[in-house]
């Protein structure tokens, strides 16, 4: 009988009479099953836990930390960046690149530099029509590939910056940033 899975009352007399004559009670029972599954979840959480910890030590292990320091005296991980002011009467500029067959470039300037400089927004608004010039001929003799891309983006405003720097007589620009930066195919 002891092919079925639950145990007969002929079954529960005899082993009541092998123990001696004591059940076995409910709470034992109940107690041994409860410490049972903790043990087998704690022993998990200490399996899981071990498995973690040396997979990021092996991981680890080629990892170089000057990877993860910022370097120093870069501009993009400055907590200082000065603010500055913002010439934006540039109205958008419209174009064709150098491309074949060309594409649409669509783009709208804004020129950094420092606060108070008054010279510099004088100059900005005198030159507004040749600073609109410097901006469509760089885009239009250059091709999508050269102009699209984060690493190309940067390179364009550094290039148009120094640019227009060359034409400034009574001071610099600082910075130069795009509000819109397309280049569409039609």
């Amino acid at each position: 009988m002891s092919d079925q899975l639950f145990d007969t009352e002929e079954e529960v007399a005899t082993e009541e009479s092998t123990t001696g004559g004591r059940r076995i009670g409910f709470l034992p029972g109940l107690l041994i099953q409860i410490l049972k599954w903790a043990g087998i979840i704690i022993g998990a959480i200490i399996f899981i836990v071990t498995v973690v910890i040396l997979t990021l030590r092996i991981m680890g292990e080629g990892s170089d930390t000057a990877q993860t320091q910022i370097p120093e005296g870069s501009e993009a991980y400055e907590s200082n960046v000065p603010i500055l002011q913002w010439y934006s009467n540039i109205e958008e500029i419209r174009g064709s690149t150098a491309d074949q067959p060309r594409q649409t470039f669509i783009v709208q300037p804004y020129i950094g530099y420092q606060p108070g400089a008054q010279a510099v927004e004088n100059e900005l608004i005198s030159r507004k029509v040749q600073i609109r010039e410097i901006i469509a001929v760089y885009f239009s003799s250059h091709s999508a590939d050269q102009l699209l891309g984060a690493d190309n983006r940067e390179r364009v405003k550094l290039e148009l910056k120094r640019r227009i720097n060359d034409i400034m007589s009574s001071g610099q620009i600082a910075d130069l940033a795009f509000d819109r930066y397309q280049i569409v195919e039609f």
